[in-house]
């Protein structure tokens, strides 16, 4: 008796021609892909894993997109590429744009982790915090933010968020963003040694 082959396929698969529609029955082949495309799951990840970056200026009571690409150091990690069609799925990692889009309608669960210093030694509260922007209409805030303090330029420092974020209401994508600020009376230089966004599809 032979091996069996595994009957799995991609999504790039399931989203083509293999199936065709059937609108005459209760249940259609077009209902059975989208069934199983959703139960695929969806995800992507972009990271930073150099090490030592170069600065990335926050002005104070300023809240700015964490710059991945800074001195090209971000990268792409693992995603599930979508399209934009009539069979939009998946995510896209874009660490270029310092962003994840989601295409996919769901629930998503976002992680945030980061190691980072600061240039300067002045005593300064830091806040991360994760964004998510909704068919390009601007960043807004479900609430999953961190912070710590930092009292040292010498010293290193490991922050984490997460949460899950629901993108029923889009119409066409939900970016998620790393975004950071601080409550100093001046400038102050950031510095990601080592960070990863990622999000994972949950429902």
């Amino acid at each position: 008796m032979g091996t069996p082959t595994a009957a799995r396929q991609t999504r790039a698969y399931l989203t083509g021609t293999s199936f065709a529609n059937n609108t005459t029955g209760a249940i259609t082949a077009q209902m059975v892909r989208q069934f199983t495309e959703s139960g695929m799951g969806g995800y992507g990840t972009i990271y930073s894993p150099v090490g030592t970056p170069a600065s990335q200026a926050i002005a104070t009571a300023t809240t700015v997109t964490i710059d991945w690409n800074k001195d090209s150091v971000g990268a792409n990690g693992p995603d599930d590429t979508g399209t934009v069609d009539s069979n939009t799925v998946g995510t896209d990692a874009d660490f270029a744009n310092d962003r994840i889009r989601i295409y996919d309608k769901g629930f998503f669960m976002v992680n945030l982790g980061i190691s980072f210093a600061q240039t300067g030694t002045d005593t300064v509260i830091w806040t991360f915090r994760i964004a998510h922007d909704i068919d390009g209409a601007g960043a807004t805030y479900p609430g999953y933010d961190c912070a710590v303090q930092r009292v040292a330029a010498t010293l290193d420092n490991m922050v984490s968020a997460s949460g899950i974020i629901d993108t029923t209401g889009h119409t066409t994508y939900t970016d998620v963003l790393a975004q950071v600020k601080h409550g100093d009376a001046g400038s102050e230089n950031f510095q990601m040694h080592y960070g990863q966004l990622s999000v994972f599809r949950v429902g």
